[in-house]
C-alpha cells in the first residue's frame, strides 16, 4: 500500500473566516484511535507528520510520532512517548512531550516547552518556560526560564529571563543575556529556607513573663 492510499491532503475554508487549512488526513481506523474526544491523534505510517508551509491550523494536538511544523499552529502539542517536535514555522502554546526533545527553528509564543530530552533553541522563544530533563542550547532569542541539568548559550543567543541548571551552565563568547542565574542545589535550598523562615513567623509564641509579673 502506498503512501497516498493511506494519507489524503484536504483543504477546508471555514465559511465564517478566509483561513483555508491543510493537513494530512488519516485513514478511518486511525482517526478512530483519538485518545480523548475533541482531540486529534496523528498516526501516520511514516517517521514524521507534518503542518506544512502555507496552513494556519488551531486546536490541540496528541502525538504518537514525530511532528514537523513549517506553518503555522495554534494550540498544545502532547505526548505521552518519545516523539520529537520540529517548530520550523510559527507557534503558539504548549508543548510537552515525555521522552521526545523539542528544536525551535522558526518561533514560538505564549507557551510552555516540557521535554524528556533535550531543547535546542535557534530560532525565538517568547513564552514562560523551558524544561528539558538532559539539556538546553539557546543560540536564537528567548524570554522566559530556563531549567535542565546542564544550559548551553550560544554566541548568537540574546533574551532576558532565569536560567536554572543543576550540572553545568556555559555561555560563550558573544551572547547577550540579561537575568538570574541559580544552581538547581542551590534553588531548592533556597525554597526550603523560605519555608522554615515563614513556618517561625506563623507560629504563635507563647507570653513571656517579666520580672515584676505576678504568679
Amino acid at each position: 500500500m502506498g503512501m497516498s492510499e493511506n494519507l489524503k491532503t484536504i483543504e477546508n475554508t471555514d465559511n465564517h473566516s478566509d483561513k483555508t487549512v491543510s493537513i494530512l488526513k488519516l485513514p478511518e481506523r486511525a482517526a478512530s484511535d483519538a485518545a480523548e474526544p475533541g482531540r486529534a491523534t496523528l498516526a501516520a505510517p511514516r517517521n514524521v507528520n507534518a503542518v506544512i508551509t502555507g496552513s494556519k491550523l488551531t486546536g490541540n494536538m496528541t502525538i504518537t510520532r514525530d511532528l514537523e511544523v513549517t506553518g503555522d499552529y495554534e494550540g498544545d502539542i502532547a505526548s505521552d512517548e518519545d516523539s520529537n517536535v520540529f517548530i520550523k514555522g510559527t507557534c503558539k502554546g504548549n508543548i510537552r512531550t515525555k521522552g521526545g526533545s523539542v528544536e525551535i527553528e522558526g518561533s514560538m509564543t505564549g507557551g510552555d516547552i516540557v521535554a524528556g530530552g533535550y531543547v535546542k533553541v535557534t530560532g525565538k522563544f517568547h513564552g514562560g518556560k523551558i524544561q528539558a530533563a538532559t539539556k538546553i542550547h539557546i543560540n536564537g532569542e528567548f524570554s522566559g526560564t530556563l531549567e535542565s541539568d546542564s544550559i548551553e548559550v550560544g554566541p548568537n543567543a540574546q533574551g532576558k529571563g532565569e536560567l536554572v541548571y543543576k550540572e553545568s551552565l556555559s555561555i560563550e563568547k558573544g551572547a547577550k543575556v540579561e537575568g538570574r542565574i541559580v544552581r538547581l542545589e542551590d534553588a531548592a535550598r533556597h525554597q526550603e529556607n523560605r519555608k522554615d523562615e515563614k513556618e517561625k513567623t506563623q507560629t504563635p509564641q507563647k507570653n513571656k513573663k517579666g520580672f515584676f509579673s505576678k504568679k
